[in-house]
């Protein structure tokens, strides 16, 4: 069975091809080849503060805030293209539904990200197991987070903050009780600087 992943929002794909044309065309992305490029489905990410993992709220402070897809030509990573919600019409309204494109990154992490994805969907068996990636940014930390009734599983995509290794499966409590100390320190570290 694939992984499971949360649906992305309607029209989603119409703001992926406008994404993808809009950096090839202007050369933000290059192809190298006349390939076509292939855009993953989307998949949800998540942002962590550090005072959540300094406090020992976990996971369940984590806040969605868009979708990542991974570009790719000729099975050749190429970078990741955020998806973001739109925003409100007027301040304190509700945003309406749909995503814009957020940004594109591209490197070492994105690449890693999509290796992490594929070693994931070879291991996960007949089992059901949802995932989205969490991002601590405050920590340097960008993980898959995989789910299912064994609980909460984060993968640390490389690099990744000490002693969390590159590529390990973690229990998610564990990962972020072993992050507690780094979060403190840069929780301290920026009161200091204020």
């Amino acid at each position: 069975m694939p992984l499971l992943i949360e649906k992305p929002p309607k029209g989603f794909e119409k703001v992926l091809d406008a994404s993808v044309a809009e950096l090839v065309g202007h050369g933000a992305v290059a192809m190298g080849t006349r390939a076509r490029p292939a855009v993953s489905t989307p998949i949800r990410i998540h942002h962590l503060g550090a005072d959540s993992v300094a406090t020992g709220k976990g996971l369940a402070a984590a806040q969605p805030t868009g979708w990542l897809a991974t570009l790719t030509t000729d099975g050749e990573v190429r970078g990741t293209i955020e998806l973001i919600p739109l925003k409100p019409p007027r301040k304190g309204a509700e945003p309406p539904a749909g995503v814009r494109f957020g940004g594109f990154t591209t490197g070492s992490l994105q690449r890693g990200l999509a290796a992490a994805m594929e070693k994931a969907a070879k291991t996960v068996g007949r089992s059901k197991v949802e995932v989205s990636v969490l991002r601590a940014p405050a920590l340097y930390l960008l993980a898959l987070w995989l789910r299912d009734e064994k609980g909460d599983r984060l993968v640390p995509i490389a690099p990744c903050p000490p002693p969390l290794k590159a590529g390990e499966t973690y229990p998610a409590e564990r990962a972020l009780a072993m992050l507690a100390g780094a979060a403190k320190a840069v929780l301290e570290g920026d009161e200091t600087r204020n």
